[in-house]
């Protein structure tokens, strides 16, 4: 009895120090494990903010800069009013067609595709367009003067139509620049921010948020602004100098019903993994009417939740645009995983012939650009863009309108007018020359040109100049990082 005490007595002994061992192991690792869960979690805040404070800083420069060209575009249109000068009518039109091209190149770096700006950004367009037309005319009359004619008149440089025409673009400018003016003081005052009308963006893609917009102080001036707009006089162009809404070449085909969209809405996400239930929401009218579908994912127990929604052409039944709804906690895969994983989804589903272009990181997701390519020559009219997951390549959205408007079926490219060693003699002697190679792009004007894509650097800075494949002219120049992707 003794011995069974003694040895019950060192079985207790020996749990209480197996106890006291356990403690003192697992206490420091819980407490590791509390810390780095702490400093990861700072860390993904602090990355958090410092992208949220970069965001926000570049919606009021872009916001800045917008209110300062359309400003400048106002007083160079009232300069054009009075001037009567060739020279100073081709420089001052030069001047007008690039301040309409920068506003519209801010307008578009400000989070607003949730409103409705078609008046604004027509209005933009057509200054651009006219002002190409006056300096093409002026240039092709450089013969004439303003000499007295006969009857003791000055040769007048704009015709009557062309006056009024610059007349009533210059009251929708003054009216624009106002606007804005005021928008910008009030931002201010209010200490309004951008990032809310950001997530109101991202929203509108998967939900009706219209409430929301009227309630927002930025969104509701720009949706008065726009409206504004009905109440000015509308300058008759002349001829067809314009193409705002270009007609798409790519969106063919016999209308389809509702179900006929949501099955191929179905197949189209639900090629690879089909876990997601299908189920038609509404039909949205416009120039291009599109069928909307909400997506919901099943979990492993067949249950499904709202994740995402899709939207199918009514013609023809392309889809235009897929957006899934989660968030990405990390990032495992590199930009360049990502291009191809884009690349290969896309093809899957019948587009061909695609190249990466460039890809950008937000917010642990990839969103890669994709364009059609035709033997070397890359079609950037012809864009698709694609987000990928970046902690597991998940397909987490599709954007095909520029592929649409623009893809066109029987495409034949020309031979360039110039060689690339006479391209190459066309840069500044400073540009060291990383490749060059044949690329369509959009004029000012969504005419397509052939160029020759020239990628170099000067310095620490590289950039991308386009060159006409014909006259060897700059088309366009852009500041680009390592990446491709454009600064802006």
């Amino acid at each position: 009895m003794a011995e069974e005490h003694h040895e019950h007595g060192n079985l207790e002994n020996r749990g209480e120090e197996t106890d006291r061992f356990r403690s003192r192991v697992t206490i420091p690792l819980l407490t590791v494990a509390l810390v780095a869960s702490l400093v990861w979690g700072f860390t993904q805040f602090r990355a958090r903010r410092n992208w949220e404070i970069r965001a926000e800083n570049q919606y009021n420069r872009s916001f800045s800069e917008l209110s300062i060209h359309v400003g400048e575009l106002e007083n160079k249109l009232a300069e054009a009013l009075v001037s009567n000068s060739r020279p100073h009518l081709v420089k001052t039109f030069s001047d007008i067609w690039r301040q309409a091209y920068l506003s519209q190149e801010d307008l578009g770096q400000l989070p607003l595709t949730s409103v409705e700006l078609s008046r604004t950004k027509e209005f933009l367009a057509k200054v651009g367009a006219f002002s190409h037309s006056i300096v093409t005319k002026l240039n092709q009359n450089t013969n004439s003067a303003a000499v007295p004619a006969a009857t003791g008149e000055s040769v007048q440089y704009l015709s009557d139509r062309d006056w009024e025409t610059l007349n009533a673009l210059h009251q929708q400018a003054r009216y624009l620049a106002d606007q804005l003016v005021d928008l910008q003081e009030s931002i201010l005052e209010a200490d309004e921010r951008w990032l809310p009308v950001d997530r109101l963006s991202t929203a509108a893609l998967a939900a009706d948020v219209s409430d929301r917009l009227e309630t927002n102080k930025i969104t509701k001036s720009f949706m008065m602004m726009e409206d504004g707009f009905k109440r000015l006089p509308d300058p008759e162009m002349e001829g067809n100098l314009l193409s705002i809404k270009p007609v798409p070449k790519g969106i063919t085909g016999a209308e389809i019903s509702q179900e006929q969209g949501r099955e191929i809405a179905s197949s189209f996400v639900n090629k690879e993994d089909p876990r997601y239930e299908v189920a038609y929401d509404e039909k949205i009218n416009g120039d291009h009417p599109l069928y909307l579908y909400t997506l919901k994912k099943k979990d492993n127990k067949g249950k499904a939740a709202a994740s995402g929604r899709l939207a199918v052409t009514v013609k023809g039944g392309h889809v235009a645009w897929m957006l899934k709804e989660r968030s990405v906690a990390e990032q495992k895969l590199s930009l360049d995983e990502a291009k191809e994983a884009a690349r290969k989804y896309m093809e899957s589903r019948g587009y061909r012939g695609l190249t990466p272009v460039g890809a950008e990181e937000y917010r642990n997701v990839a969103v890669v650009s994709l364009c059609s390519q035709s033997g070397e020559t890359v079609i950037y009219p012809e864009m698709i863009k694609v987000q990928v997951a970046l902690d597991d390549g998940e397909i987490m959205g599709v954007e095909t309108m520029s592929y649409l408007t623009f893809h066109d079926p029987q495409r034949r490219i020309s031979t360039p007018g110039l060689s690339v060693a006479a391209a190459r003699s066309r840069l500044n002697k400073r540009f060291n020359v990383e490749s060059i190679k044949e690329a369509i792009i959009l004029n000012d004007q969504y005419q397509e040109v052939l160029t020759y894509e020239c990628v170099g650097r000067i310095g620490q800075n590289r950039y991308r100049v386009y060159l006409n494949a014909d006259t060897g002219e700059e088309e366009r120049i852009q500041r680009i990082d390592e990446e491709g992707v454009p600064f802006r």
